[in-house]
């Protein structure tokens, strides 16, 4: 079991938010199911779907814009986990986000981000016969249709306008979360974090981590069946001090015995 001192942040949160972490979002579902009595006012005027009323977001979930700097202190925070929140970001507010994950871990401190698989979105479009395209009207359907499951997957954009009244249309053209900024692969995705200045990084499986009790965040229908990766590294920390924890944890340990 984690310290109960450790601080852990789980980025991006959504509705995933079980005790013992810090859950961190800035959706508007979060800003405003923190008021419980304006939802409700919003559906009365029509303003808000009244399905909208049953989800179960978390009122204790630290509302942020992901893309400003985390509000935590240097070395700060012993564990983060982002779970497809990253490719919302373009590329430089998806680095920046990084390396304020660096800026506030501890030395010794893990870093998890699990993203969309670029590379198995695209084999599974490449590696189906229909995708090449035919002359034959029923292939060139299936073709489309291979194409048209590429770009859902990938998630630019929606097919469609999103649907809503004026107050949600206004806050997706100032804020534009939903969709997709940037995509990766397992490599491409563990080059940014050791620009970042991350070590020790890896791909992992599927709740397979340095992280305890991974389960608590992770869900499978964000990383199983091609549908994510998952990417760690840890914040680099110096030799000596890894040697003089040994030596507190020793004297520490020898004066309970001679205690004893």
């Amino acid at each position: 079991m984690i310290a109960e001192q450790a601080r852990r942040l789980n980025l991006g949160c959504g509705l995933i938010a079980p005790p013992g972490w810090i859950h961190v979002d800035g959706s508007w579902n979060a800003r405003l199911f923190k008021l419980p009595s304006l939802p409700r006012l919003l559906a009365g005027l029509r303003l808000l779907p009244a399905d909208k009323l049953n989800v179960p977001w978390n009122r204790r979930i630290l509302v942020h814009d992901l893309r400003k700097p985390l509000p935590f202190e240097h070395r700060s925070v012993d564990i983060i986990y982002g779970s497809h929140v990253l490719e919302h970001l373009y590329l430089e507010e998806a680095k920046r986000l990084l390396k304020e994950c660096h800026r506030v871990l501890r030395p010794g401190g893990v870093l998890r981000m699990a993203v969309p698989d670029l590379r198995a979105i695209v084999m599974d479009y490449i590696s189906d016969p229909s995708s090449g395209g035919s002359s034959t009207s029923s292939s060139q359907v299936e073709a489309v249709s291979q194409a048209d499951k590429l770009s859902s997957r990938v998630f630019m954009f929606t097919a469609r306008p999103q649907p809503g009244n004026l107050l949600y249309r206004l806050y997706e053209a100032l804020n534009n979360f939903h969709s997709h900024k940037w995509m990766y692969d397992a490599p491409s995705l563990a080059l940014h974090f050791q620009q970042a200045g991350f070590v020790q990084v890896r791909e992992m499986g599927f709740r397979q981590s340095r992280i305890p009790d991974i389960e608590a965040v992770e869900e499978p229908s964000r990383v199983l069946n091609g549908e994510g990766i998952c990417v760690e590294g840890v914040k680099w920390r110096r030799q000596s001090s890894i040697i003089e924890e040994e030596r507190v944890r020793e004297s520490v340990a020898s004066a309970r015995r001679e205690g004893d």
